[in-house]
């Protein structure tokens, strides 16, 4: 009596035990076993099992077997249950060869967490009859149909031309908006004055009376009014002879107009100029009142001296 309680006591636990370490279930089904040719049959694979006790790798299913033809595989799905979980796949396949065909057994391998080996489970195979579309023989063959023109929706027809309307509305805007630009281009360009552009000597001429009125060696500037003085000049003689005075010494400016015919005459005034723009700017010398008054006088003088040797004035300069 005791022995046959200890054998039953064991089975129970063996059974408890094999259904905690074990309680997993693989499952497939077909929606239908009957298509014809190119119809859609959706298989589903489903898998139930405890994911802190196993590890189940679906199986691999190619895109061609057994004539059958993969068209769509959906990822896997999971539906979290209190102990075990749901994972669920569907894929959509079809046949183009008539007959009966035979969906082959899928296995799953499962792996236990609990280092124990990993084995495979099989899926039932499913039998698939193919049907071609049946032709009734006692009839004719009919011709094929010709090409027939489909008519076009409303729809379709009024947004055609909603859209062309749109695309000729942005390209008169655009026109309008070209034509509109270049039309104020010109005209602000033909409302532009001018600019007056003088000839160098009274360019010159307008300088000097500047430096005149600003009065700059009367309130103790000779430095500024020498230097303003010179860099006139030099505008001068670069602008109407085109020699290079803003990078050369007085020297060497000297050294120039020895070399210019209309400037021949002017050659001892100029060194005068320039001589005493030195004394001032570079030794700091002071003038007297006579001596800037003179160097205006021989900037004013050579202006006229050489621009006579150019072109003779018809009145005379009073500068």
């Amino acid at each position: 009596m005791k022995k046959n309680l200890f054998i039953f006591l064991l089975g129970v636990c063996i059974f408890l035990i094999h259904k905690k370490t074990y309680s997993q279930k693989i499952n497939a089904h077909v929606d239908t076993s009957s298509i014809l040719i190119g119809d859609a049959i959706h298989l589903t694979l489903t898998a139930t099992y405890d994911p802190t006790q196993f590890k189940i790798q679906f199986p691999s299913i190619e895109d061609t077997f057994n004539h059958f033809e993969v068209i769509e595989r959906n990822k896997i799905d999971t539906v979290f249950g209190r102990e075990n979980n749901i994972y669920t796949q569907k894929i959509c396949i079809t046949n183009f060869d008539s007959g009966v065909w035979v969906i082959p057994p899928f296995s799953f391998n499962i792996k236990p967490l609990q280092g124990k080996e990993s084995f495979s489970l099989n899926t039932d195979s499913f039998q698939i009859n193919v049907n071609t579309i049946s032709i009734d023989t006692s009839k004719p063959f009919q011709p094929i149909f010709g090409i027939r023109s489909a008519s076009m929706p409303l729809q379709h027809i009024i947004m055609y031309i909603a859209g062309g309307i749109i695309a000729l509305g942005i390209l008169i805007f655009v026109i309008y908006y070209l034509v509109k630009k270049y039309r104020n281009k010109n005209k602000q360009a033909s409302n532009q004055i001018p600019a007056i552009v003088l000839p160098p000597h009274e360019k010159a001429y307008a300088a000097l009376d500047a430096l005149e009125n600003q009065a700059l060696w009367q309130n103790g500037q000779e430095k500024e009014y020498h230097t303003l003085l010179t860099d006139i000049m030099r505008t001068y003689l670069e602008e109407q002879f085109s020699l290079d005075c803003f990078e050369k010494t007085s020297s060497e400016i000297i050294a120039q107009v020895k070399r210019t015919k209309a400037l021949s005459n002017c050659r001892q005034y100029l060194r005068q100029l320039f001589e005493t723009a030195d004394m001032v700017k570079f030794a700091k010398s002071k003038p007297t009142p006579e001596q800037h008054i003179d160097s205006l006088k021989i900037a004013r003088l050579v202006i006229t001296e050489s621009y006579k040797k150019i072109k003779p004035i018809e009145e005379p300069l009073t500068k």
